[in-house]
């Protein structure tokens, strides 16, 4: 998965996430499609609920019909042909519809998946929910990720034979990395996650 997507102009969205005309399809098919894509997205917080002023605005206290009406959205919004619909989508939502497209709907996931910089514009929440997702998912791939870590956390470390103490460099985790190989001048290097 690359750090710059490609989507064409005047498409359905559901479309091009399948690769398939819905013309050609029959409605239960379609129903079924628009049903995988939108529960996919939405298990990534593609749309968030606007926050409620109302406490009376659902009729139960878990959401879920505010969730069926987030559903029901995206799912309108991935059979409607827009002009560019996946210009007006965020940095975040592009990358969860990438995923979703060319990863997770996928009977398994590829042997080895190199994604290039996809998390980036995702926010803490969102990184943590494509992280535990990819990790459930492809957990007999080999997954390479390209990350920068210039907002990473410094991880202390000691050494024993100076007073000192020196900062190292680590990749936040969040469990889903099991180690980071840093490439600087040529070398590469093994450093911690943390």
């Amino acid at each position: 998965i690359s750090q710059t997507f490609y989507w064409p102009l005047y498409t359905k969205p559901i479309e091009w996430i399948y690769n398939v005309n819905l013309a050609e399809i029959s409605k239960e098919e379609k129903s079924k499609k628009l049903l995988e894509v939108a529960e996919s997205l939405q298990a990534l917080q593609f749309r968030k609920a606007a926050a409620k002023s109302n406490k009376n605005a659902t009729d139960d206290s878990n959401g879920s019909v505010e969730d069926e009406d987030l559903l029901s959205h995206v799912m309108k919004e991935l059979e409607e042909e827009k002009e560019d619909w996946f210009n007006d989508l965020s940095g975040g939502q592009k990358s969860k519809v990438e995923l979703v497209r060319k990863v997770l709907l996928h009977d398994s996931c590829p042997k080895v998946l190199l994604i290039d910089e996809t998390m980036a514009p995702l926010d803490p929440m969102s990184k943590s929910l494509v992280m535990s997702r990819l990790k459930e998912f492809c957990s007999d791939s080999v997954v390479l990720v390209i990350y920068h870590t210039d907002v990473g956390r410094q991880k202390q470390s000691t050494n024993e034979t100076s007073s000192s103490s020196s900062k190292e460099e680590c990749v936040p985790s969040n469990n889903f990395f099991d180690s980071n190989i840093h490439v600087e001048n040529n070398h590469l290097n093994l450093r911690p996650v943390c």
